[in-house]
């Protein structure tokens, strides 16, 4: 009850306070409580040191000053920007760390897979993890990448398509009318008729102002499933006809391979035509070995839905991609929704983490957690915390690493910081990073798993 008094009058008592004899009475005024929270952090201050205006745009290489030293570096980190594994005694990414100290010898790319929510639109942060990696460990390209998708600024490629239907599993968008959705969360159908031919196609041209890496790549897929009828396709760049065919006739998951050479002949367009359209999951741009890095926004995505998917189709997706790593960053779709307990959103997420497990059961999972979000620039969403813990226990109970972007960015309302940084660091919804507060987070994502890997050589029996 004193508490509530006290409460009340800070919020009516006058803003000049009220003279007492020589003495006036005054209480704090309650934005100066959030003054104080909105301190100036660390990481903002290593920003305006370590980068230059242009270093942070959207063009520049910021892997140019990365080199194979890294590896033989003892990286000094903060405590809480480090990884943390399920135990002392447990490195939740010894699978992965193992493949990639023998990288070279592999025949085919060793695959890191970022699942995440809008936070991770337009490449953001996976882009910047990609260019870091390949430049280290070799590879190129941008990966796995949607034919349509609900956000439209992806720029990793310049991407142009017509004539598909989209169906997918998250957020509000179209629901499909089976459960045999592709790992990118969606599947796409060539027209809307399964009566008379249709006829779809996808363009990609290069993106002169992003990353060199992400615009090479040596090999193009496209992977589906439940193709039951002719479906002939056809494959051209500005130089003229590259291929043209048929898709192998399957009810299974197939995965058609075309050799190429990057964007050197200008733009590459793929066009399929089919009376009874195959479910289409998307389509890769690869080098054939180093490291491949797949950015995968699911706009509305909890990180809760892909339990709901066909197990089975989802394991013939992915049994043949040598992934290595499954990045699994959710949670800001959670936030809104202000609750005492995320007990049951731990559970989900166990769930899902499960799944891949059983899956890939040679692959590491790393789970981050979700970044501070603002109801406005003075309040932080009171259950942030609540949240992170969530994810946080699901990643132990599940055997999986995780790292605290919560704690790495600075913590409760930490966001507004980011915000009014100079040059801004997130946007102004005070939720979502812009592309140079995700290079720094990249950076940061890369200097930690780089220091883990250093740490796993030095410890471990090869």
């Amino acid at each position: 009850m004193i508490q509530v008094c006290l409460l009340a009058l800070v919020f009516t008592f006058p803003k000049d306070g009220i003279p007492l004899g020589d003495v006036v009475i005054q209480f704090s005024n309650p934005k100066d409580f959030y003054q104080e929270k909105k301190r100036e952090l660390k990481i903002i201050q290593e920003v305006s040191e370590n980068y230059t205006f242009a270093e942070l745009q959207e063009d520049s290489l910021l892997a140019s000053g990365i080199d194979s030293a890294l590896l033989n570096e003892q990286l000094v980190l903060d405590e809480t920007e480090r990884i943390i594994h399920p135990s002392d005694f447990e490195n939740g990414l010894y699978s992965f760390y193992k493949k990639l100290s023998s990288v070279k010898d592999l025949n085919q790319p060793l695959r890191i897979m970022h699942f995440g929510d809008s936070q991770l639109e337009g490449d953001r942060i996976s882009g910047v993890i990609r260019e870091n990696l390949q430049t280290l460990f070799g590879g190129c390209g941008v990966g796995f990448i949607p034919i349509s998708e609900t956000n439209t600024g992806r720029l990793n490629v310049i991407k142009e398509e017509k004539g598909w239907e989209r169906y997918q599993m998250f957020g509000k968008g179209r629901k499909g009318l089976h459960s045999r959705y592709g790992f990118l969360g969606y599947y796409y159908k060539v027209g809307d008729d399964t009566t008379i031919k249709n006829k779809a196609e996808i363009a990609f041209r290069r993106n002169r102002r992003y990353f060199n890496k992400a615009q090479n790549f040596e090999q193009m897929s496209l992977l589906y499933s439940g193709a039951k009828e002719a479906v002939k396709y056809e494959l051209k760049t500005d130089t003229g006809l590259i291929s043209r065919g048929n898709l192998r006739t399957s009810k299974n998951v197939e995965r058609r391979i075309w050799q190429m050479n990057g964007f050197s002949t200008g733009k590459i367009s793929l066009s399929l035509e089919a009376i009874n359209s195959p479910d289409i999951y998307g389509i890769s741009l690869d080098c054939k070995k180093g490291v491949a890095v797949d950015n995968i926004a699911l706009r509305g995505s909890s990180g809760t839905e892909f339990t709901q998917m066909d197990k089975e189709y989802l394991k013939q997706q992915l049994k043949g991609l040598n992934v290595g790593l499954i990045i699994f960053q959710f949670g800001l779709n959670v936030v809104p929704a202000e609750l005492n307990s995320y007990r049951y959103y731990e559970q989900k997420i166990l769930k899902q983490l499960k799944l891949f497990k059983e899956i890939l059961p040679d692959a590491s999972i790393l789970v981050i957690s979700v970044s501070d979000a603002c109801k406005n620039e003075e309040e932080s969403f009171a259950n942030i915390d609540k949240v992170r813990d969530a994810q946080r226990e699901a990643a132990r109970k599940a055997s999986c690493s995780f790292w605290d972007l919560y704690e790495v960015m600075g913590g409760e309302l930490s966001m507004p910081s980011w915000v009014n940084a100079d040059p801004s660091l997130a946007e102004k919804d005070f939720k979502h990073f812009n592309s140079r507060g995700a290079k720094v987070i990249g950076n940061k994502l890369f200097n930690a798993i780089i220091a883990d890997y250093n740490d796993f050589k030095s410890t471990s029996i090869q």
